[in-house]
């Protein structure tokens, strides 16, 4: 039997660099003591009790919660409902929203679509996977599952190539009886999209409605009083890697009155007849011929007014009326549901919630309060005043019709992008996140649980890349998207936004000049005027390229490891400044394709039949940039369509790689590239593809400085959203690499030849950034869908070509800290609270023992010392 056991102990006072030596003699002579067996053997570290010591614990924050697909509730008297999060997993509550539990953390994906509760037997749970959402950074599903026991285990019951499930539909009378809405690849087309129905509970499904390999199905909904009677919409979409296509042929508003088995196309009558996106539709409970859509439409001309808005039927479906033009960002939100008591009390989502007393003809915001971008709604139907919102900032509880509501502030939604830390004592974590800015907390505490009230929002907008000042704890840079940096000093709150390069500023220094030459453009030029002139144009032809810059949707910058006073951005050029940001200069030419087709399309033409137009597509931009933390001015950079370059003197020559990596299709997105720490010539390049419909994991190592590169990447996991998004090396061991993908983390102990799974503690969950503590030693993982998480890695790091010793092993021990925490909160807050675990204060000892384990822990306090055998402590 082989024991891992994490122990600590506190003496009174102590450095970072100095443990009590007195108790490190006494415990490492007692360990020795109990050693059964020598050093002479050694094997790798396979034994689950071994691995069972590195455990994950989250640090939050909850604040913000995250992006919600969906809220399902079980009518009162109930206090259960199921709220399901883009990626997330799904969350439960008996208690009215008071206290949550996670019940989808272990399954293959974790990214959800849909959820649905049997209303004949409400322990019956079905789970559609695949965001519908079809923004730049949703996660693909996995299938459809099933829980017969309210969540508390699943089972896969099919469907997993439809990636993407809009709405579940369940028999109101019988279980076993499911309509699924499958809208799809997100990313290309696919032959398993469409209307799938089960009569056996799921062992088997038919397709019953099949459009085309670019139109799935994304709404259904059933007649409250003839389940024979069905609605549902078909959606042509596709999004890719420089464009959003909302729309087509294959969008329609369908009808079936034999339980599914044909379907009719609702025409006319008042319907729009042009080119249509996507569709939400619901029907009123207390009066089923009274019915609404919420339909994406084009203009029947040219330059005509946009058919979009929201549609009300009063005959079942037969002919409709246009109620008004309110249809935000259809391909986002396009969610409606009607009061169950009122047929006129309608809702629908846009950036708000719309409401309606009167049938859509006036409308009023519904969630005045509560974050934007609504994408779920569920109205209890005993209590209409009782209902639930779901938006990108989590979920909002109402009891009074939408006057007054509650934010639940309690799940660990975060949808993090990137985090950095700063070296402070204890060291702070910072992050930017989907729609909810950029957050800081301390990644741990003196005493207690790290709670919301440790956690600030230090700017606003889509947060993505932050940058902390390792000489200055006070110093932050964060970013919203399109690269609009800034400069954050979090104890003063100051704030200054870094300008970026503008081509108009330099044209306009020169237009000057050129009119001092010319002040009177009536007067003919001398030869010598006319030269300088032309001169002068020329110039402002070259300082008008250098400095027409495009950013992406995430834009990387980075602080000099060599000098945190210089800062480096990416934009289609690198940028530097030597200024802690001001006077930002490019320093490289245009590293990227500069494709100008798909630069065109993604700036001003992408979105469909809705034009969205807000910069998330934005094309042939760095996407990668880092420094080399051995050599000055070592540069590399990848971009979106494709290029790897490395710059070894600042700047001033550029050596592109690209061309390199066999197996890699052209214009491959460049996820990162992570610069060796112990050897300059050593780098890993890791690709994203699945903006291309490939999810499989590409990821490169070369050892000669880029002259050839070579996979790692075949031991990784394959045939599920296994792409990846990060790579780290980390600082102590070089054997040791780390891996995030879209379902998990990944680590290997001999630089890429073989990996594992590392997720103790961990959800499945997809991990966009992993940052590496140097002088904490741990590992810190920024999730997209459950926030920030924290590991000890040091005995991973003082392994040695990835083996262990038979014998009993004590590892070196981290550099214990003395520190205090400022004061936060301190009321009885009751349950509603968020608690993310820090680890006890104190130094800590990690050892690893064979046969019986011993459990010590010592530790001074007022001077005494005392010892507990046999007391131990999980590691959490």
């Amino acid at each position: 039997m082989y024991v891992f056991i994490h122990k600590e102990f506190h003496p009174q006072v102590w450095t970072p660099m100095q443990p009590n030596r007195l108790l490190w003699a006494a415990f490492v002579a007692l360990l020795a003591t109990n050693s059964t067996s020598g050093y002479s053997q050694a094997r790798p570290p396979a034994d689950s009790a071994f691995w069972a010591g590195f455990r994950w614990r989250q640090i939050g924050p909850a604040n913000m919660a995250g992006r919600i697909t969906d809220v399902e509730g079980i009518p009162s008297p109930s206090r259960t409902f199921y709220v399901a999060a883009a990626a997330g997993g799904i969350w439960k509550t008996t208690n009215g929203g008071t206290t949550f539990r996670p019940v989808f953390d272990d399954q293959r994906v974790i990214s959800m679509g849909d959820i649905a509760i049997a209303p004949s037997d409400t322990s019956i749970i079905w789970a559609g996977t695949g965001e519908e959402d079809s923004r730049n950074s949703i996660s693909p599903g996995g299938g459809i599952y099933k829980s017969t026991n309210g969540g508390r285990s699943w089972q896969l019951m099919g469907l997993e190539k439809t990636q993407a499930i809009g709405r579940i539909v369940v028999h109101p009378t019988n279980p076993d009886i499911v309509y699924v809405a499958a809208v799809g690849h997100p990313w290309n087309s696919n032959p398993e999209r469409g209307l799938y129905k089960t009569t056996n509970g799921g062992r088997s499904w038919r397709r019953v409605k099949f459009i085309s390999n670019k139109a799935g199905f994304v709404d259904i909904v059933m007649h409250p009083r003839d389940p024979n009677v069905l609605f549902a919409s078909s959606w042509e979409r596709v999004r890719g890697s420089y464009f959003l296509q909302s729309g087509g042929p294959g969008s329609a508003l369908w009808k079936s009155t034999d339980g599914g088995e044909s379907w009719t196309e609702v025409k006319g009558g008042g319907f729009p007849e042009t080119t249509k996106g996507r569709i939400g539709i619901d029907i009123a409970r207390s009066n089923p011929e009274v019915m609404y859509a919420l339909v994406e439409a084009a203009a029947a001309q040219k330059g005509g007014r946009p058919l979009s808005g929201l549609y009300r039927s009063a005959d079942g479906g037969r002919s409709w009326t246009f109620m008004n033009n309110r249809n935000v960002r259809p391909f986002y939100y396009s969610q409606v549901r009607v009061d169950p008591a009122d047929p006129n009390r309608v809702y629908w989502s846009s950036t708000p919630v719309n409401v309606s007393r009167d049938g859509g003809k006036t409308i009023g915001n519904a969630t005045v309060g509560l974050h934007v971008d609504h994408h779920a709604m569920w109205i209890d139907p005993k209590n209409p005043n009782h209902f639930i919102v779901g938006n990108d900032g989590g979920i909002g509880i109402t009891w009074d019709g939408g006057g007054t509501y509650d934010f639940v502030n309690t799940i660990p939604l975060g949808q993090f992008y990137e985090v950095s830390y700063n070296m402070a004592i204890p060291y702070r974590v910072c992050g930017g996140l989907q729609d909810n800015g950029s957050w800081c907390g301390p990644s741990r505490t003196a005493s207690g649980d790290i709670t919301n009230h440790h956690w600030a929002s230090v700017n606003g907008g889509d947060g993505f890349f932050t940058q902390q000042d390792p000489r200055d704890p006070n110093i932050v840079y964060a970013e919203s998207q399109g690269g609009n940096v800034a400069r954050i000093n979090v104890a003063t709150g100051e704030r200054t936004a870094l300008r970026r390069p503008n081509w108009r500023d330099r044209t306009k220094v020169i237009e000057d000049s050129i009119l001092i030459e010319q002040p009177d453009t009536s007067q003919a030029l001398t030869p010598e005027k006319a030269q300088r002139i032309q001169a002068l144009r020329a110039r402002m032809a070259v300082d008008s390229a250098a400095n027409d810059v495009r950013f992406n949707w995430n834009t990387p910058f980075v602080l000099s490891p060599h000098a945190p006073t210089t800062l480096y951005v990416g934009s289609n050029r690198v940028l530097k400044s030597t200024e802690r940001g001001e006077n930002l200069v490019p320093i490289s030419p245009d590293l990227t394709t500069r494709d100008s087709m798909r630069i065109r399309i993604s700036t001003a033409a992408t979105g469909g039949v809705t034009p969205d137009l807000t910069g998330a597509e934005t094309y042939s931009t760095i996407v990668a940039l880092v420094e080399s933390p051995l050599r000055r001015g070592m540069l590399f950079v990848g971009t979106d369509d494709g290029n790897v370059w490395l710059s070894p003197d600042d700047g001033r020559s550029w050596q592109p790689l690209h061309g390199r990596f066999l197996g890699l299709a052209p214009k491959s997105y460049v996820r990162r590239i992570e610069p060796s720490r112990h050897d300059a010539n050593t780098f890993y390049v890791a690709f994203d593809r699945h903006r291309d419909g490939d999810y499989s994991p590409y990821l490169y190592v070369t050892n000669n400085g880029g002259r050839s590169f070579r996979s790692i990447a075949g031991g990784l996991p394959r045939g599920g959203p296994d792409f990846l998004h990060v790579i780290r090396e980390d600082p102590v061991n070089p054997d040791l690499l780390f891996v995030g993908t879209d379902v998990g983390l990944f680590l290997s102990l001999d630089r890429g030849r073989s990996w594992r799974k590392f997720m103790n503690g961990m959800p499945t969950v997809p991990v966009h950034d992993l940052q590496i503590h140097p002088r904490d030693r741990e590992l810190i993982a920024g999730t997209h869908g459950r926030s920030i998480w924290i590991v000890d890695i040091a005995p991973l790091q003082q392994l040695r070509q990835g083996r262990l010793a038979a014998a009993p092993v004590l590892f070196e021990p981290k550099p214990a800290l003395q520190y205090g925490s400022p004061f936060t909160g301190g009321e009885s807050a009751g349950h509603k609270t968020f608690e993310g675990r820090s680890p006890q204060y104190g130094a800590e000892i990690t050892y690893y023992l064979a046969g019986a384990g011993l459990a010590l822990r010592a530790r001074r306090e007022h001077g005494s010392r005392s010892s507990i055998p046999g007391e131990t402590r999980s590691r959490r």
